[in-house]
């Protein structure tokens, strides 16, 4: 579609009738890559209908483009562990502010550094006075366990969410961590063999099995884990929106094709 085309289309978008602005929103929406510099001038409309629809359509191509971002960050060679939470927490609760999360990690990050850890049990102990914990057992479900923002305000989550803030609290004192995974659990072990867990209250360990124990050293391998688990949230509640928002962020997808792998309603597709 040719600029003029495109413009002319865009035209429309203040039309009275709701089934012909959603065809033409549709249609717009085709032509991601031309269409957010036309938006930008059509938000200066002086039409009050106009400038809700385009502002809808804003809307939309800024969740497309952090279901591309969060995808970028699990497969990138390099990924900043701050917008990785920022954009995992942005899956389930879309309209929350990043720059607003990503403060509140600053502010975690900036007080671990205040508190001079020096090594593993500093560590622990740190975590422990901050009265990070794990959710109790029938709030074991509960998708917040896996966003930072809840995470951070309540000082209650998911173990491995409890892990990533931990291997970033004892960056700043230089302290080398790696995530472990031992019979199901998530907790913190140094190059001694020394662990701590929020299972345990964050006390050092010295005697752990860590035999059966796997590494998790990449990051995003984690985030990707927490995603996944937002993902199985989002099927098990029946919730719609989320189940396409992550489920196209986890594939890469902007969200134009469908899920196939899953069943119907969720793919788009009825079955005969």
């Amino acid at each position: 579609m040719s600029k003029t085309d495109l413009r002319k289309l865009a035209g429309m978008l203040d039309d009275p009738s709701q089934s012909i602005a959603v065809s033409v929103m549709s249609e717009l929406l085709r032509h991601e890559d031309e269409l957010m510099p036309l938006l930008g001038e059509l938000q200066e409309s002086a039409d009050p209908l106009m400038r809700k629809r385009v502002q809808q359509l804003e809307a939309i191509l800024n969740l497309r483009q952090r279901r591309k971002r969060f995808y970028e960050l699990l497969t990138g060679e390099t990924m900043s562990v701050v917008e990785g939470l920022v954009e995992l927490h942005l899956l389930w609760f879309d309209r929350d502010n990043p720059e607003m999360l990503k403060q509140q990690i600053y502010a975690f990050v900036a007080a671990a550094d205040a508190a001079r850890i020096g090594n593993i049990a500093d560590l622990g102990a740190f975590m422990a006075r901050c009265r990070f914990t794990l959710p109790a057992e029938e709030d074991a479900g509960d998708p917040e366990n896996f966003c930072i923002g809840p995470v951070l305000e309540d000082r209650i989550g998911a173990d491995v969410m409890l892990c990533i803030l931990g291997m970033m609290a004892g960056i700043g004192g230089g302290l080398q961590v790696a995530v472990v995974r031992v019979n199901g659990k998530f907790s913190l072990v140094n190059a001694a063999g020394v662990m701590i867990s929020p299972e345990n209250n964050w006390l050092p360990d010295r005697n752990c099995q860590l035999r059966n124990g796997e590494f998790w050293y990449e990051p995003a391998k984690l985030l990707e884990y927490a995603s996944l688990m937002l993902f199985l949230f989002a099927c098990s509640y029946d919730t719609f929106r989320c189940v396409h928002t992550i489920g196209h962020a986890l594939c890469g997808s902007s969200g134009n094709e469908v899920l196939d792998f899953l069943p119907f309603p969720y793919n788009g597709r009825k079955t005969s």
